[in-house]
């Protein structure tokens, strides 16, 4: 049997975990986000080894990380919305009222894993703070990049170096929320990491 076949039967009738937009927003969005990160601590110590030797490398790196990290943002968003799937990430009061089974088993209080539905409360929080973040970053990023047509937002904060500061700590911020993200894909069922190549457990 042609593996083709194989995969069609094993897959038919089951709905995917993450459908194909989602996985394709989320792999651009992914290196768009590490691009963004290491550009931009690069920029604020030039001497760190974050992959760049010339700062005009990571300049361009950063201008286009930052822009396609913009566009997946917006596109992800209005998926979400037109899907109703922002449901899923958005904690809730069952999130809240969940998160104490959840935190005993992390931290190894219990063996018995609870079961949640698509994702568990720790990921919900990692996920929305990431919305939240990135749109802080995208927000400062743009009122750097365009000081002149974004001087309100730099006003708000309290003129162009506080603004950086925003930036820079949001960026850190994300980097800490990634580093979560990676810890529950790494530590959870293969199946589920699988899903995010695939669409399928």
């Amino acid at each position: 049997m042609k593996l083709r076949q194989r995969v069609s039967l094993l897959i038919r009738g089951k709905k995917p975990r993450h459908s194909g937009t989602a996985r394709l927003l989320h792999w651009l969005y992914a290196p768009a986000v590490l691009g963004s990160a290491l550009s931009g601590f690069y920029i604020h110590w030039p001497g760190s080894s974050l992959g760049f030797r010339k700062m005009n490398t990571a300049r361009e790196t950063h201008f286009f990380a930052q822009f396609t990290l913009l566009f997946t943002y917006i596109a992800r968003v209005m998926y979400g919305l037109k899907g109703k799937n922002y449901r899923e990430i958005l904690p809730n009061r069952k999130t809240l009222s969940d998160m104490a089974k959840f935190l005993k088993y992390e931290f190894y209080l219990t063996d018995k894993e609870p079961k949640f539905p698509k994702y568990n409360p720790g990921q919900k929080v990692l996920f929305t703070g990431m919305v939240l973040f990135v749109l802080i970053q995208i927000i400062t990023g743009l009122s750097l990049y365009f000081p002149k047509s974004w001087q309100k937002t730099a006003k708000l904060v309290g003129g162009l170096n506080p603004l950086r500061k925003l930036h820079f700590l949001s960026a850190l911020t994300i980097s800490i929320l990634v580093t979560g993200h990676l810890y529950f894909v790494f530590t959870h069922e293969y199946k589920k990491m699988k899903s995010i190549f695939t669409g399928y457990e």
